[in-house]
């Protein structure tokens, strides 16, 4: 059996798990916590769940989740770390790999246990004879539909046989839209001099649109039919929106499920986030006040045509849909089967792109929506694309999550300003955070500084919280740490004090070993 090291932890990574974990007042799919300061605790579960997952995943001891994720006094890390590698050999057919580091957080010692996820071939891992796969709240017993899917995985991986192809019986091209039908064409014909010269009808065979005999392909029908979910009800999207847990309001509210081609899918979802999520003031380069949405919504497209175009075509997921959830801090975007040819650590990297679906991924670079613009650009770069949205709104990169059934993107809803909005410390954690944190509660009094000509400067968002954790120099992820800001909240704040003078950079932009400290003076 040979692996690949998956060690990626360093103290900065370590830090930034933290400060999310403290967010969603959780673990995470990828993260498990557990207090462990009475020894090794019973790991099997979790321990099979990591290794059903390509990228396996990540548990950390030490730290005590009912006290806001603080660390605890460990007895012995030697002890415990040898707890757990038996665990891994004895407790978990086939037996698993775990790598352990230890770090240090406010001087006590966390071990961080990397979990090597399996081959596919040796999939799935079970614990007590039974398989496990990691969801977003814990670990669950894998169903036999999840089962079967994951047989089908190891068969597709030898020898594809592409379900987008399959004829979809008794229709015919009848059943396609015409409008749809009539852009396709044209966009085809202007990317190619073959098909410039060749009929309709030979384009949409030769493109996969139609079969010989005469009937749409599965890939046909989705991109471009009438009504695709006639005989396959779940190629359509799923959206709802999810009060807090503490909510009383109903269990979801503006349930939808959108019907459609690939181009009315589309549409529909963008139109549903946009209504679901706010809208803020803001100015153009003119000065001009725009109103804009919380979320960039080049992002949201680019990763609900990904989910369109990449979900599983099996009939093993006939009764999978591509589901949208809208959290209080979060957009959720699933959809059936997990990646293909690519892993979940290459996306968005140059090259890194590989179609599920073949036929239909070439289908829909001629597929055209309403406006004439395309469902995807066929580059492989629709999460490049999505990420470099987010970045340009100062949101968190989306997460990626691989569970080797389904493929999950979330989006943080966390914005960087919000005028009425002030942060304080969560009453979870007031009992357990320590002078960094507490920052927070009495920066909010201190007096604005004064700019040269002794008139008040406009006030930087979460700035006070921010340069009284600058005791010393200090990289961005310490200052997330030390004031339990958000990254963007940080990034934003350090950008607008640099350019106030207020701050000085020293290093550069986006390399992680680059400091911040306060300008001679500012205090």
């Amino acid at each position: 059996m040979s692996y690949v090291s998956t060690v990626k932890w360093d103290s900065a990574t370590l830090q930034d798990a933290i400060v999310g974990l403290r967010e969603r007042r959780g673990d995470s799919a990828e993260i498990e916590v557990k207090s462990a300061a009475g020894g090794a605790p019973t790991l099997g579960p979790t321990l099979c769940a990591f290794a059903n997952m390509p990228e396996g995943g990540t548990i950390i001891l030490g730290l005590d989740e009912a006290a806001g994720f603080v660390p605890v006094d460990l007895t012995s890390v030697a002890a415990l770390e040898q707890a757990v590698s038996d665990q891994a050999r004895t407790s978990v057919v086939p037996p698993l790999r775990c790598e352990f580091q230890i770090f240090r957080v406010s001087g006590k010692p966390v071990l961080v246990v990397e979990v090597t996820g399996l081959p596919l071939d040796q999939r799935p891992a079970r614990h007590g004879g039974k398989a496990y796969l990691r969801q977003t709240d814990g670990d669950y017993v894998m169903s036999e539909q999840g089962l079967a899917q994951l047989e089908l995985a190891k068969t597709q991986a030898k020898q594809p046989t592409h379900p987008d192809r399959r004829p979809v019986p008794g229709s015919s091209a009848d059943d396609l839209d015409g409008g749809l039908v009539a852009s396709y064409l044209a966009a085809a014909r202007a990317a190619s001099r073959r098909y410039a010269a060749a009929t309709d009808a030979q384009i949409l065979l030769h493109t996969g649109v139609t079969t010989r005999s005469g009937e749409v392909s599965l890939a046909g029908l989705y991109a471009m039919g009438q009504f695709p979910q006639s005989g396959s009800p779940s190629l359509g999207i799923t959206a709802a929106a999810v009060p807090p847990r503490e909510s009383d309001s109903p269990r979801t509210r503006d349930l939808v499920h959108l019907i459609g081609p690939i181009p009315d899918l589309l549409d529909e979802a963008m139109a549903w986030v946009l209504r679901n999520t706010r809208t803020t003031m803001g100015y153009d380069d003119r000065g001009h006040g725009v109103d804009r949405s919380e979320l960039p919504m080049r992002a949201v497209r680019e990763i609900v045509a990904n989910a369109l175009v990449h979900r599983n075509l099996d009939p093993i997921t006939d009764s999978k849909r591509v589901e949208i959830r809208l959290l209080n801090d979060q957009l959720v975007i699933t959809s059936p089967g997990g990646l293909w040819g690519v892993s979940e650590s290459q996306l968005g990297r140059p090259g890194a792109k590989s179609a599920v679906n073949p036929v239909l991924y070439e289908i829909c670079k001629f597929v055209r929506m309403a406006d004439a613009s395309r469902v995807i650009e066929g580059e492989g770069g629709g999460i490049r694309e999505a990420t470099q949205a987010l970045t340009a709104a100062e949101l968190r990169p989306p997460r990626f999550i691989d569970s080797g059934l389904q493929f999950t993107v979330i989006i943080s809803r966390h914005t960087l300003v919000e005028g009425q909005t002030s942060y304080r410390i969560s009453p979870s954690l007031a009992s357990s955070a320590q002078e960094p944190l507490e920052v927070l509660e009495t920066a909010l009094s201190r007096p604005a500084r004064l700019d040269d000509m002794g008139a008040p400067r406009p006030r930087v968002k979460n700035s006070d919280s921010i340069l009284s954790a600058m005791a010393a120099a200090s990289t961005l992820h310490e200052l997330v740490a030390a004031t339990g800001l958000t990254e963007g909240q940080v990034r934003y704040a350090l950008k607008r004090l640099i350019e106030s003078g207020d701050v000085v950079m020293i290093g550069s932009q986006g390399v992680r070993d680059t400091r911040y400290e306060r300008s001679p003076g500012v205090h």
